[in-house]
């Protein structure tokens, strides 16, 4: 499959169902997993193998190897993956909560408002914004296929 059709019809649609329901830990793990899924689709395109390539992409993608990771992580729990640096002890995306301040809700000179999110705690602790992880993902692709003339 080439990797435009592959974008199209598995990972758009896999990260516009879980836009729409944020909190939503199955359309989270959907999503992550077809955004790294397409390193495969494009490794394959490319006549390279899946692994170096996949290296090489989190290497220059920092967002992609978390996702790679978060993948996998998913899939097996613990990693023994040498190149599993951010997500290997089995993290899946989980309920989070923060503070904030929101025009509406927040009161004026009042407290930051309290709101959950899902994140994904990595390896060393940090929680990242599964939102934040999914958009950079997004973004690293667009940058990658561009930069091949896919």
């Amino acid at each position: 499959m080439h990797p435009t059709n592959f974008m199209n019809e598995y990972v758009v649609p896999a990260t516009e169902a879980w836009k729409a329901d944020q909190s939503s830990k199955h359309l989270a793990i959907h999503a992550i997993s077809q955004i790294d899924i397409l390193a495969e689709v494009v490794a394959n395109h490319i006549g390279r193998k899946a692994g170096p390539y996949r290296d090489d992409l989190g290497q220059r993608f920092p967002a992609l190897a978390k996702i790679r990771d978060a993948h996998d992580s998913h899939k097996h729990g613990q990693l023994n993956r040498r190149s599993a640096l951010f997500v290997s002890q089995g993290q899946r995306p989980d309920e989070a909560v923060d503070h904030g301040f929101f025009a509406g809700v927040t009161y004026l000179g009042g407290p930051p408002t309290q709101y959950t999110y899902l994140a994904l705690t990595l390896n060393d602790g940090t929680a990242e914004h599964v939102y934040t992880l999914i958009n950079d993902g997004l973004a690293a692709w667009a940058q990658e296929m561009a930069d091949l003339g896919i």
